[in-house]
């Protein structure tokens, strides 16, 4: 599964500067128009709810932690651990990161998280079903990958922000799960749906805005693998990318109905 995260990218310098010029002028009237509505932070998630293609029941729900939505950021834990050298096998690292859990929350650590005193107060039963999601995500991503070939610089488990400047109450986030020089990789769970282009899109987008203006542009690809199937759905940084990911945005700062978005 290396081979989507490797190999040039193609781009038409002149025509991305203007897609990104385009959308930053679509965000700045979003902002101006949503201006003392209260914040509005967008992620891939409120995309696919906006979107309706999924579970809109399932996705609308108050966040709560469970085995289920601990695993990517444990499985992330143990897989830095791996490539660390600091643990032989995804079982071990796991292990060792819910241990980490148990002595902050214990010592009262500086950097005691929410998830820390979640993952601390539960019993043995639940602790081992958090503990297998968890190994099966980490094993999935680590053995999925040919490490080495992805070369440096490598980042895992690293989500981006973009804020707007023309209002503190505006900010995008760019998930991915491994960044490479030339690609960003999402890892995916539940059904194939409609939305997946315009949830990827949006990390192209907060990478677009994020750059220096007057740098070189020097986007990646993104790529969103189903680790259960093996599918694979690639983004080229095209500029009909950040268009779709603009329209997502206003979508969902509209709050109107369920609307479908041409995929890219």
């Amino acid at each position: 599964m290396t081979a989507p995260l490797e190999g040039p990218v193609p781009l038409d310098c002149g025509a991305w500067c203007a897609a990104r010029g385009a959308a930053q002028s679509t965000l700045a009237g979003l902002a101006v128009r949503r201006a003392g509505a209260g914040p509005f932070r967008v992620a891939d998630h409120d995309v696919r709810v906006a979107l309706g293609t999924g579970a809109a029941e399932a996705d609308d729900a108050p966040f709560a932690w469970s085995a289920r939505t601990t695993r990517r950021t444990i499985g992330l834990a143990a897989v830095r651990s791996l490539l660390a050298g600091e643990a032989r096998t995804p079982h071990d690292a796991v292990r060792a990161r819910l241990a980490d859990s148990d002595r902050e929350v214990r010592d009262g650590g500086r950097t005691v998280s929410q998830l820390d005193r979640w993952v601390a107060a539960l019993p043995d039963a639940g602790r081992s079903a958090v503990a297998a999601e968890a190994i099966t995500w980490a094993t999935r991503l680590w053995c999925a990958l040919d490490w080495p070939a992805l070369g440096l610089p490598l980042v895992v488990g690293r989500d981006h922000w973009w804020d707007s400047p023309h209002s503190a109450l505006l900010a995008l986030r760019g998930r991915a799960d491994v960044r490479t020089r030339v690609a960003h990789l999402v890892v995916l769970s539940g059904p194939r749906r409609e939305s997946v282009r315009a949830e990827l899109a949006l990390l192209a987008l907060v990478e677009a805005l994020r750059a220096r203006a007057d740098a070189e542009p020097a986007p990646a690809r993104v790529v969103g693998w189903w680790p259960d199937s093996g599918h694979i759905v690639r983004l080229e940084p095209h500029p009909s990318v950040l268009a779709l990911a603009a329209d997502a945005v206003a979508l969902v700062l509209a709050g109107g109905p369920p609307t479908r978005i041409a995929a890219a």
